[in-house]
């Protein structure tokens, strides 16, 4: 009776095990659930304002404020729709809103909240979120940009981080209105992937060209993959494919980036891959194939560097440079297949989503949504009635209210103007500068008559009505000034690849530069524009790589520096990129920040800190257990255990003979 249940039981967990393995290999994922989704609906309700509260040490908070600039973390605690989280760590955070606002007299920051930091916190989580931004709607008057442009999409089918309206207080006291927004990490990976192992990379200022196989010919992506190490191999295929004519398919979540770019375009967000600047996008790889994802929205509707004129946005050449420079886009839209499903999403985003009544209506409800936070926001950069105006019309000035746009007109009249500055209104169709003083913007266009101007030429682009191309030039500017523009308005045909003939043409053989400008060679080693941004006219290279050393030995940017780059010339963004520029050291070299190279940029505080417990930092021989590894690890303790019973089994019958 004993020998039978043993070869019964063998028989049960020999089957089991097999069924365990066919039924994974069909219907599993790779992963375990970890974080979960219960935050998005306990605390991200669109239709209702999160309440946080951050209690703070007035010396942690003014240091926060004085030294923003800084990014360091300070604790606080932080209360959220009334649940208490009592160690979190909180700091400024931002790019060029960051350093505008830090020179202006506001302290109206945008804010980075870890949940899990260390020692007792370290499991910490918000219902599984890890981290949380606060944003501070940086020159948009409406408050509603960065929410519209997330919910169209993700109605797009385009994955995006949770979102809502939140009303900050700090030590009790109304501080802003601000759109909170969860990080891009593992809990909105694990929400839209079902999957936490993949390599993920935010760009900030990376286009996507292939420049070879090794980690020092890249700037500009950092990965954020907190629990394993990136696998460069992974990223240098996908650019090899995508800059090369490879199989696009096989490295690239080709449908996930069409949408991608039609909603882009249609809501002409250049603050993106699409602009000057390619950045504030994310990449996220699984199993070698990888997905764009947005980010950092709060200048779409036009609110970032183009002219304000809709017809000057070309839908097959969405660029604000060269198209060659823009791979991804140039790429794609190259493929006739590829280009008719952009076009179909580009008229569904016009007719559904820029007209018919869909922005009419929820910007009618966001606004009886935070009406009352927004007239009552001691911080704002606007006043009420601006609020109330850039719904639906052109706002013009910039941020922080009349008074502080009469201060800054004083200072702005005292710097120099470019002596090549057309003054005509053709100047409008050369690019788009931030106007106002050192970057708070000038005109905002209004929202709904932003969506109506957009709607109506990408419908005549695609009917043939207006060109969709401009030979390559995309909207033919760098930034602050145009291209190759024709400004009499006459153009290709729509829908005609460059050539003529469908085809994209060949790339430039001279000496590419990072953001894919072909450079004479004579360049070579001089001061390069940061990845992606055309360098202005007029500007001595020479004085400029003068001017990076300075920045170098000054070990940043100085008061006397900022006048001395207002005197060459350099455009506020770019001088911002080129000083990050400087500080990190050349690509690959030393005695810099830690670089921004895939592969083996050191883990910053805004990845670290924040698992849950026990989901500490892995190193690369202890990466997550994927569905091979798991399969085998299954197999082999199936034989194992099998091979163990029958050994009893024979030794126990062995016993008995004797």
């Amino acid at each position: 009776m004993l020998n039978a249940g043993i070869i019964f039981l063998s028989l049960v967990m020999v089957i089991f095990t097999t069924l365990f393995i066919a039924v994974y290999t069909v219907y599993g994922t790779g992963d375990i659930k970890v974080y979960g989704d219960e935050y998005v609906n306990k605390y991200f309700q669109r239709d209702k304002i999160m309440d946080i509260n951050i209690e703070i040490s007035e010396a942690d908070w003014n240091d926060i404020l004085e030294n923003a600039i800084e990014e360091e973390f300070r604790p606080a605690k932080v209360t959220v729709n009334g649940d208490a989280f009592e160690v979190v760590e909180i700091r400024a955070k931002g790019n060029s809103s960051l350093s505008s606002v830090y020179r202006s007299e506001s302290g109206r920051y945008s804010f980075k909240l870890n949940f899990g930091g260390k020692g007792k916190s370290s499991g910490q989580t918000m219902a599984g979120l890890t981290q949380l931004n606060l944003n501070n709607c940086f020159s948009d008057p409406s408050y509603m940009r960065e929410f519209l442009s997330y919910q169209i999409f993700e109605e797009m089918g385009v994955p995006v981080p949770a979102f809502s309206y939140a009303a900050v207080h700090v030590n009790g006291e109304y501080f802003g209105l601000y759109l909170a927004v969860e990080s891009i990490l593992e809990p909105y990976l694990e929400r839209n992937f079902g999957d936490i192992t993949g390599d993920l990379y935010k760009s900030v200022g990376n286009t996507l060209e292939y420049n070879g196989e090794s980690p020092s010919d890249y700037t500009g992506l950092e990965v954020k993959s907190t629990l394993k190490e990136a696998d460069w191999s992974k990223l240098t295929s996908m650019l090899d494919a995508l800059n090369n004519d490879g199989e696009i398919e096989k490295y690239f979540d080709v449908d996930g980036a069409l949408r991608y770019i039609a909603v882009s375009t249609a809501l002409a967000n250049f603050d993106s891959y699409l602009g000057n600047m390619g950045h504030n996008y994310y990449l996220y790889e699984q199993n070698g194939v990888f997905t764009i994802l947005p980010w950092d929205l709060n200048m779409s509707f036009g609110g970032f560097s183009f002219g304000g004129d809709a017809a000057s946005i070309y839908i097959d050449e969405p660029t604000q440079g060269l198209l060659d420079a823009r791979p991804l886009i140039a790429e794609l839209l190259s493929n006739e297949e590829y280009l008719e499903t952009y076009h179909g999403y580009l008229e569904e985003i016009a007719v559904k989503y820029l007209s018919g009544g869909y922005l009419e209506a929820e910007t009618a409800r966001c606004k009886t949504l935070i009406s009352d936070y927004v007239k009552t926001d001691p911080t704002a950069f606007y006043t009420y009635e601006q609020f109330e105006k850039s719904i639906s019309g052109t706002i013009e000035g910039g941020a922080m209210g009349e008074e502080n746009q009469e201060e800054n007109q004083e200072e702005t009249a005292d710097y120099p103007q470019d002596a090549n500055q057309d003054t005509n209104n053709d100047n409008e169709h050369q690019g788009y500068r931030m106007g106002g003083f050192r970057g708070f913007g000038g005109n905002v266009s209004g929202i709904l008559e932003l969506a109506e101007a957009m709607s109506a030429s990408i419908q005549k682009q695609l009917s043939g009505e207006l060109a969709s191309t401009n030979d390559g030039n995309g909207m033919g500017g760098g930034m602050g000034r145009g291209g190759e523009r024709n400004l009499e308005g006459d153009r290709f045909p729509a829908r005609q690849r460059p050539d003529g003939n469908g085809e994209r043409p060949a790339r430039d053989e001279g000496v590419r530069q990072p953001g894919g400008v072909a450079q004479p060679e004579e360049t070579e080693g001089a001061f390069e524009p940061p990845q992606g941004m055309m360098l202005p006219e007029g500007i001595d290279m020479a004085a400029l790589e003068e001017f990076r050393q300075e920045v170098l030995a000054a070990g940043g940017l100085t008061d006397g520096l900022r006048e001395k780059a207002v005197e060459l010339g350099i455009p506020e963004n770019m001088l911002e990129m080129q000083a990050a520029g400087a500080l990190n050291g050349p690509a690959g070299g030393e005695g810099g920040r830690g670089g921004m190279m895939p592969g083996n940029i050191p883990q910053g505080e805004e990845a670290g800190g924040n698992h849950p417990m026990g989901m500490g930092m892995r190193s690369s021989q202890n990466h997550p257990i994927d569905k091979t590894s798991l399969t085998y690890f299954l197999v082999s303790g199936a034989v194992i255990t099998a091979g163990i019973i029958m050994a009893l089994f024979f030794k126990r019958r062995r016993y008995m003979k004797i």
